[in-house]
């Protein structure tokens, strides 16, 4: 049976590898992304794939701002009619 290629890991991979490989506790990509802003789930998709990492889903309060289109009022100035 002829054995199977593995593409080698992309540098950003590689580099997601070690911050989680020199941190004390699991991160989440928001986490990673504080150390390496350009790391992206692809990476760690890879290293997931190659059983380099373990995934854990966990529930965090995260804190969100949204844009929204709103209305602002001001009062204008009526004259009357007599």
């Amino acid at each position: 049976m002829a054995e199977k290629k593995v593409k080698e890991l992309s540098e950003g991979a590689k580099r997601v590898l070690a911050i989680l490989t020199e941190s004390d506790k699991p991160l989440t990509l928001a986490e990673i992304k504080e150390t390496f802003s350009t790391a992206n789930s692809s990476h760690l998709t890879a290293l997931r794939n190659r059983l380099m990492v373990s995934a854990e889903p966990t529930e965090k309060l995260v804190t969100t701002v949204a844009k929204r289109t709103v209305n602002v009022y001001s009062a204008v100035e009526v004259k009357e009619v007599e």
